[in-house]
C-alpha cells in the first residue's frame, strides 16, 4: 500500500522545508541583515538611556518572535539574542547586570518559560531576577495613552519573594550598577519605562534596555 511521504524539517517562520541541520530557520529568515532599526535618544521610553532593537516587528521577524515563544522552538532564544548582541548601540561591555522584564506568574506557568529570561541568558552580563509583575495586566498594543498608563500602574515591583536579607543583598546588587533590561518586543515603550523606573528608584546608576524588535510608531 502507498503512503503519502513524511514531509521533513520545515522553517518556524516561512514553512519551508529546511535539512535537519540548519535548525528551525531556513538561510533566508535566519540571514542577520534583516530590517535594522536604530534607536535615537530621543525615542526612548522614559527612564530608559537607550534602547537597542534588532529588528522591525513585522515580516519574517513577527513569526520567528511568535515561533519562539507560542510553537515550542525555544531554541531561538539564542539566535535572536545573538543578532541582538550585534547592534551597534548595545555595548555589553558597559553593563553589569541584565535584568529581564518579567512575566505574570500565571502567564509564566502558561508559557513555560520567560522569553525575556531565555534572550538574557545567552546576551553575557549576569543575570539577576530583580522584578516581579504584581498583577496581570492586558497588550498594551490598542489601548490609548490613558488607558497605557493606567494598565501598567504599580505593574511592576522589585522581587516580592525576596525579604529581609535577599532583598538587602538585591538592592545591593543594584546599587550603582548599570542594567540592562531585555525583553522581547518594545510596543509603547510602557513597560520598559514601568521597569526601569523601579530598578532607578532601587538605586541602579542607569538602565539601557535591549529589545530583539520594536513595533512600528503611530
Amino acid at each position: 500500500m502507498l503512503t503519502a511521504p513524511t514531509r521533513g524539517p520545515v522553517c518556524a517562520a516561512c514553512w519551508d522545508a529546511v535539512p535537519w541541520y540548519e535548525g528551525a530557520l531556513c538561510a533566508r529568515c535566519g540571514a542577520p541583515g534583516m530590517a535594522g532599526l536604530g534607536c535615537p535618544c530621543d525615542d526612548r521610553p522614559r527612564h530608559v538611556a537607550t534602547l537597542a532593537a534588532a529588528a522591525r516587528y513585522g515580516g519574517s521577524m513577527r513569526a520567528i518572535i511568535q515561533a519562539f515563544k507560542y510553537a515550542g522552538h525555544q531554541s531561538l532564544g539564542a539566535s535572536l539574542a545573538h543578532r541582538l548582541a550585534g547592534h551597534p548601540h548595545l555595548h555589553l561591555r558597559d553593563v553589569d547586570i541584565a535584568v529581564p522584564v518579567p512575566l505574570h506568574p500565571w502567564r509564566r506557568v502558561a508559557r513555560g518559560f520567560n522569553q525575556a529570561e531565555r534572550l538574557a541568558r545567552h546576551l553575557g552580563p549576569p543575570v539577576l531576577h530583580a522584578l516581579a509583575r504584581t498583577h496581570w495586566t492586558p497588550p498594551q498594543a490598542g489601548l490609548h495613552a490613558g488607558a497605557r498608563r493606567e494598565n501598567l500602574r504599580e505593574a511592576f515591583a522589585l522581587a516580592p519573594r525576596l525579604t529581609g536579607p535577599g532583598r538587602r543583598a538585591l538592592r545591593t546588587a543594584l546599587a550603582g550598577a548599570r542594567v540592562l533590561l531585555v525583553d522581547d518586543v518594545v510596543t509603547t515603550g510602557g513597560t520598559l519605562s514601568a521597569c526601569a523606573r523601579v530598578l532607578r528608584e532601587a538605586g541602579a546608576r542607569d538602565v539601557r534596555a535591549a529589545t530583539v524588535a520594536r513595533t512600528e510608531r503611530r
